[in-house]
């Protein structure tokens, strides 16, 4: 399969803090965990699969969360939680979890324009980009899957690469705008151009159904768009199972660069882009030795963060952006 990857390097000086409050991250993480006892308590409901990237059966367990058990996969090393909640127990949760709800109420409403600075504005010139070069025909339509950022269309629409929206399953109401009307549906009764997932992937029973579903909604030559958390990145890779914002259900898969690459084959799709414009691995390693004592870090990197200055810290995260070492990737696939 023929690949382009790109070695991107976003800068925007964003910081944990902006899109993550520390005193909603806290409730919000609290709420998930007491939530995934309520819910999950019976192990019947939980279920034994196999990689959710590459399908392989040879898994070995890593580390343990909330009683959870997290595994790596032989093949692409992917790490993922199994045996998990099953599908429908998942789906009641999403639908009726506290915590779910404070995602909705607080944590995405109140981190809003935080979010379009510096995670919107450039996922809406990342998809307008790929649309443009790689010629799509025009008029243009694109749907955003569970929609939580309804800013995302307004930064689309102003780019005039689409001009017919779609919002499937909002999470919260897209508001009309002139000059961008969005049309809140389950899934398009037309097929689109493009499609996008933000930040769902990592908490899907099967990643592949719904990326397989996003492909179905597309024209042939259509691309589909997303973005999730990958092992393979820096800060997960360094703090592993000390990883104080790794959960369940929100993090039952953390897929690798190679399990992305695997997946996508398996759907048949063309890889367009895989790349890792992250800009806060360097800091969230910092926030999480600082508040646990009990984190041992390589010596290299113990010795890079604190006995080196914010340049060198700067120049290491670029350096992680280039050579697709950040644990933020986004995915760019063509339907042939």
């Amino acid at each position: 399969m023929t690949q382009r990857m790109k070695r991107v390097v976003v800068t925007t000086g964003l910081r944990e803090a902006d899109i993550r409050p520390p005193a909603l991250m806290s409730e919000f993480k609290r709420l998930s965990i007491q939530d995934a006892l309520d819910f999950f308590a019976d192990p019947e409901c939980r279920v034994e699969i196999a990689c959710p990237a590459c399908g392989g059966g040879n898994a070995h367990a890593v580390f343990n969360k909330q009683d959870f058990v997290y595994r790596e996969c032989a093949e692409c090393r992917s790490v993922y939680v199994s045996p998990r909640p099953n599908a429908e127990t998942l789906a009641r949760y999403y639908a009726n979890s506290r915590a779910s709800r404070f995602r909705v109420e607080h944590f995405s409403r109140d981190t809003a324009k935080a979010r379009r600075y510096h995670l919107l504005r450039s996922h809406a010139e990342w998809m307008s980009q790929i649309a443009d070069e790689l010629d799509l025909p025009t008029p243009r339509s694109y749907a955003d899957v569970e929609t939580h950022s309804p800013e995302i269309f307004e930064e689309v629409a102003a780019l005039s690469t689409f001009t017919v929206f779609f919002s499937v399953n909002p999470l919260l109401p897209v508001p009309h705008k002139e000059g961008c009307n969005v049309q809140s549906t389950e899934w398009p009764q037309c097929r689109v151009t493009a499609i996008s997932a933000f930040e769902k992937i990592e908490h899907q029973f099967a990643p592949e159904t719904l990326l397989k579903k996003m492909a179905d909604a597309l024209v042939p030559g259509g691309v589909l768009f997303f973005t999730t958390r990958t092992i393979s990145g820096f800060d997960l890779q360094v703090l592993w199972d000390k990883t104080p914002y790794l959960f369940v259900p929100e993090h039952i898969n953390l897929l690798s660069i190679e399990g992305i690459t695997r997946l996508l084959e398996r759907l048949g799709l063309r890889l367009i882009e895989l790349s890792t414009p992250g800009q806060l691995d360097v800091e969230l390693v910092r926030h999480a030795c600082r508040h646990d004592p009990s984190i041992q870090l390589p010596k290299f990197i113990d010795y890079l963060l604190n006995h080196r200055d914010a340049l060198a810290h700067e120049d290491f995260q670029e350096f992680l952006q280039k050579h697709r070492l950040s644990s933020h990737v986004r995915v760019a696939a063509r339907k042939v």
